[in-house]
């Protein structure tokens, strides 16, 4: 009887104690591919923004774009500081039920570089991806003189960022003359099938890579095969590997977006919250910007590209 008292016990504890998980005036962060520049600028700028504010914040993030069960994972050891806001990078739909799940609990959510355009967060801050992949592709088109085949390398279905940006790639290519010869994600834990595809890409004259991952993938797969600076290659985000790469012609262009100003929002934002301001627009969307060898040195770019 002791026994069954007991778990009674537990259990209404357990119960009353997820209806109330947020508590605490602090900000939790969970990003995506942690290992990665961009990812590395929007922490570097939240725990800035934060530490000005006088606001704890804590940050983790995976070490592989588009791992959602990771993701999940480092949400729930999120839960346990309590936060009343928290800020995700979501890596798939999964994501999305667990905020919605969340915010009924009083955890209030912000999604920051994609969005699922659901209602389980107060807003999300991130680049105007679709608005990227489409000046990419028109881009493309201005490096090929208006004519020629392309391959569009994709990162994952389950990445929402990337896939809009692919599907404005698409877009903008086919409006500006250019024929979409490959479209298939990166086999990229494969280094023999990128290979095998890099040796596909001499049949194109120029390719697109959504992120900064599938470009240094490839950039790296075009070098070992005596390729690279051969086909016309935009890119995505401004690593210094990436950087060097355009300043060396192996890359035509990058897409680069403003990650420092995407965790400076988010935090803004969550302090808005924290003071009960729950006003504002659903999406905030931040341009990306263009750079090639025209406006390299251009002090505004030059800014984006060396934080």
């Amino acid at each position: 009887m002791k026994y069954k008292l007991k778990n009674c016990w537990l259990c209404c504890w357990l119960l009353l104690s997820s209806a109330a998980v947020a508590q605490e005036r602090c900000i939790s962060l969970v990003t995506s591919a942690g290992g990665q520049s961009f990812w590395g600028q929007v922490r570097q700028a939240a725990q800035a923004t934060a530490a000005e504010m006088q606001l704890p914040l804590h940050a983790r993030g995976p070490a592989r774009d588009g791992d959602t069960q990771t993701q999940l994972e480092l949400i729930e050891r999120m839960l346990t500081f309590n936060c009343r806001v928290l800020i995700v990078a979501p890596s798939g739909p999964e994501v999305g039920v667990r905020m919605a799940q969340l915010r009924a609990q009083g955890v209030t959510g912000l999604y920051i570089d994609r969005d699922l355009d659901d209602g389980a967060v107060l807003a999300s801050i991130a680049t105007d991806n679709y608005g990227a992949g489409r000046q990419a592709g028109r881009e493309m088109a201005r490096a090929l003189g208006g004519q020629g085949s392309v391959a569009l390398l994709r990162l994952s279905p389950q990445v929402a960022s990337t896939s809009s940006r692919e599907r404005g790639f698409l877009d903008g290519a086919r409006d500006a003359g250019l024929r979409i010869a490959i479209d298939r994600y990166l086999p990229l834990s494969d280094s023999q099938a990128m290979l095998a595809l890099g040796e596909e890409l001499r049949a194109v004259d120029g390719l697109f890579t959504p992120s900064e991952a599938t470009t240094l993938e490839m950039l790296a797969t075009l070098r070992r095969l005596g390729l690279a600076g051969k086909r016309a290659h935009i890119g995505f985000d401004a690593s210094s590997i990436l950087v060097d790469a355009l300043e060396r012609g192996e890359l035509v262009g990058l897409m680069v977006q403003q990650p420092r100003q995407i965790g400076v929002e988010s935090v803004i934002r969550a302090h808005r919250v924290l003071d009960g301001d729950l006003e504002g627009p659903r999406q905030v969307r931040l341009p990306a910007v263009y750079v090639n060898k025209d406006n390299f040195d251009d002090e505004t770019v030059r800014r984006l590209l060396m934080p």
